[in-house]
């Protein structure tokens, strides 16, 4: 059984309208339409409060559905990346300080290598991640 299909019937046996699943999850009415038809999928914060407010386990809500699992797993990463590209743009702000400091005159060269570490680190963190 898919996750959209589980979400439906789960609602239903609550005696839940999607507008008060949508209330509870603060979301739209349109967005649990969307889960229930399989048109898209909760995030994990969500797929978390809709296992809660369904009385099952995260196990339980996701079993089987093999494509919702990859896209959180896919959803996961994304939030690695976006923490590994805040790192690196904090790391690159103290390089760039650093830089001015040191070398007070020379801003192309300071500016040509903060764009090579950054095309570097973006493009380690894409194969890495992708």
């Amino acid at each position: 059984m898919i996750i959209g299909e589980r979400l439906k019937q789960c609602r239903q046996r609550q005696n839940l309208s999607q507008e008060m699943v949508a209330e509870k999850l603060a979301v739209s009415r349109q967005t649990i339409s969307n889960w229930e038809n399989s048109r898209s999928y909760p995030d994990i914060e969500r797929s978390i409060h809709l296992a809660e407010l369904y009385e099952l386990s995260l196990d339980e809500l996701l079993k089987g559905d093999q494509k919702m699992v990859k896209n959180l797993i896919r959803s996961t990463n994304l939030v690695k990346i976006g923490r590994l590209i805040a790192l690196s743009i904090f790391l690159n702000l103290i390089l760039v300080v650093g830089l001015v400091f040191i070398v007070q005159y020379w801003w192309s060269v300071a500016l040509i290598g903060l764009l090579l570490l950054n095309i570097c680190w973006l493009f380690i963190l894409t194969i890495w991640f992708i």
